[in-house]
């Protein structure tokens, strides 16, 4: 024993009462909304205006924007004055969607494609931004917490989302719901400046780019992390794409797809919650070396059962498994880089997460042309744990040889 008194036990309770807290959530909450919001809306309103193609068109263009805007977008909240870049992100953002809403009925498709990349663009670096500034102001023993209730928080918008723009969409139509997504993304405007953040100073921006802190340097020290992201969002996509069409192949409704992901969501943010409640022993390395197998496991189950309970069981426990190895992610992350480029890492995770979203459903489109669902679920799991462990062996191999900075923050590990 030194004799020095251990940070107390970390709980939500705690994080919550911290200077501003409550409102970071509340701005994070609106500041999801409409990302989330966008995919369902953006393919009713081109269903409404042109075709479903049309929607999906711009569904896909949104997607695009965010992953190649991400990096770029997160580095300026690196390097830049925090509340200067969040709200010229927002209004951007809240400005494109409330034209497109405007316009929709009366402009063509290339038009509404600009439109909707440049929304997705301009705030791909805010959720990035965002949770570099919640760990940033919460206390290391507190970060888990913190980022547990973050995970807990993002799956509730994901379960709230799409039924929301069901809801507006059959009260005032698509162009209704583009209008909410505009107000949600401009509401965090009013209250931004109590939003806690730290400001760096120019010769802090400096001294980080002078040790190697540039985008190109951060994506080749947080690749294998980046990589794990691909990989969990690579089996989220294949789920949602597979999951209606094995329903169908066992003879039970697809729509029971909706119930089923709600057990995820559910689970998920369970999990969340149990995970940042408390102390896990072990490093992230070793946590994910344990938890990505058992996760690609839950969702290889639907290759041998297509019975709607055991479909729901099974993504109950993807969803278990899921919420831990997002706040492990994010962890790692902030091991292996130094505090002034992790605005731009969690934008290179979110960007990677697109990109595993994006590749699952195009694989799992093309395999539902060759083969049954059963086997897709298969081959896609299988897919997964093949990026998961050349993920960790990057892990293993890099973090041998990086920098002082960037490993100065100690394993996750369980204090007694």
């Amino acid at each position: 024993m030194t004799g020095k008194q251990s940070d107390p036990k970390p709980s939500f309770r705690a994080v919550l009462a911290l200077p501003g807290h409550k409102t970071w959530y509340a701005a994070s909450a609106l500041i999801r909304l409409p990302v989330v919001m966008a995919p369902l809306a953006l393919v009713f309103l081109g269903h409404a205006t042109h075709s479903f193609a049309a929607g999906g068109l711009l569904a896909a263009t949104h997607a695009i924007g965010e992953a190649a805007g991400a990096p770029l977008m997160g580095r300026r909240f690196d390097t830049r004055p925090f509340l200067g870049q969040l709200r010229l992100s927002l209004a951007a953002e809240g400005a494109a969607f409330a034209v497109i809403a405007l316009i929709a009925g009366h402009a063509p498709v290339v038009l509404l494609a600009a439109l909707t990349f440049l929304a997705g663009a301009a705030a791909s670096g805010a959720p990035g931004g965002m949770r570099a500034q919640l760990s940033a102001t919460s206390p290391e023993h507190l970060r888990p917490a913190a980022l547990g209730l973050e995970s807990a928080l993002s799956q509730t918008t994901w379960a709230v989302a799409p039924p929301l723009v069901a809801l507006v969409y059959t009260r005032t139509g698509a162009a209704g719901a583009l209008l909410v997504m505009a107000v949600s993304s401009a509401a965090p405007l009013l209250f931004a400046r109590r939003i806690p953040h730290t400001e760096r100073s120019a010769a802090a921006v400096t001294d980080g780019a002078a040790t190697g802190t540039r985008t190109r340097e951060i994506l080749r020290t947080v690749w294998p992390t980046a990589l794990l992201s691909v990989a969990i969002m690579f089996l989220i996509g294949t789920a949602d794409v597979l999951l209606p069409p094995r329903l169908e192949e066992n003879g039970a409704s697809p729509a029971l797809a909706g119930p089923v992901m709600t057990a995820f969501a559910v689970a998920s943010i369970v999990s969340g919650l149990v995970y940042g409640a408390r102390r896990w022993p072990g490093s992230p390395f070793g946590q994910t070396a344990c938890l990505l197998p058992l996760f690609a496991g839950a969702f290889a189950l639907p290759a041998w059962t297509g019975a709607p309970w055991h479909l729901t069981a099974a993504f109950a426990l993807g969803g278990l498994l899921f919420s831990p190895l997002m706040v492990i992610r994010n962890i790692a992350l902030q091991h292996r880089l130094p505090q002034q480029a992790w605005a731009t890492g969690f934008s290179v995770l979110y960007a990677a997460a697109g990109v595993g979203y994006g590749a699952a459903g195009l694989l799992s489109a093309a395999l539902l042309g060759t083969s049954t669902p059963g086997n897709a679920f298969l081959v896609c799991a299988l897919v997964t744990a093949v990026i998961g462990g050349v993920s960790l062996a990057g892990e293993r191999v890099t973090r041998t040889s990086a920098s002082p900075a960037a490993v100065s923050d100690p394993p996750v590990r369980s204090e007694r």
